[in-house]
């Protein structure tokens, strides 16, 4: 599992006490969630808000703790980089 300190001091008043990223692997283990759960929990207590992205494992247990802490939760769902966007199609010349 992986924190990030984030810098909220030009954000949202909700934010100014400090705001703190998570990180963790997709198939955590279960000294991975303690470790979650603990270092979410103690910046929690201070004030931080917590972000992740509540749609891997990490992400959602940081996501439970920053609720049950009543602390702002940043939702940081990633956008799947191996799936192809869109183009659009070529422009017609001619009739």
């Amino acid at each position: 599992m992986r924190v990030f300190i984030i810098d909220t001091s030009n954000m949202a008043p909700e934010l100014q006490g400090g705001l703190i990223g998570v990180e963790g692997t997709s198939n955590p283990t279960a000294a991975e969630k303690q470790e979650c759960v603990e270092t979410a929990s103690t910046y929690a207590l201070n004030g931080w808000a917590i972000a992740a992205d509540p749609h891997t494992p990490i992400g959602w247990l940081a996501a439970l703790t920053a609720e049950t802490a009543c602390v702002p939760f940043v939702n940081l769902t990633r956008i799947a980089h191996d799936e192809p966007r869109p183009q659009p199609a070529p422009a017609r010349v001619g009739g």
